[in-house]
């Protein structure tokens, strides 16, 4: 039996004309022919779940200036993970307002979050 898509709620914050990808354990979301979120929910490497959001480096302090909660990927003591994605973990605090903040800020096109990709543009929607 297929699990149901973590923070589904998300959905109604964001444009009608996303795509939703599954893949093991996380679900691709494209908008205009960018990757922008991946929503992940799974049992193993926990620290993980949550939001990732697809951004620049040169872009990471202010969005994380604009949503507090979104922090840099850390996989191990001290190793932070790939500079184009920042986190929203699943357990934070403020986990909803800040999703919908993200979620929001992709509506109104926000430059800073969205990363094509060769995958990402076959979900271009015209």
């Amino acid at each position: 039996m297929k699990k149901p898509m973590p923070f589904d709620f998300l959905l109604d914050y964001l444009p009608a004309t996303v795509v939703v990808k599954p893949a093991i354990g996380m679900y691709y979301i494209y908008f205009e022919g960018q990757i922008v979120l991946i929503f992940r929910k799974v049992g193993k490497n926990s620290q993980h779940n949550g939001i990732w959001i697809a951004t620049r480096r040169e872009d990471h302090a202010s969005l994380k200036a604009d949503v507090p909660a979104v922090t840099d990927f850390v996989f191990g003591k001290d190793e932070v993970f790939e500079p184009n994605w920042l986190q929203l973990q699943d357990g934070h605090d403020d986990f909803e307002e800040a999703a919908i903040r993200i979620c929001e800020l992709i509506s109104r096109r926000d430059k800073r979050i969205g990363k094509a990709t060769p995958k990402a543009v076959q979900f271009t929607t015209k």
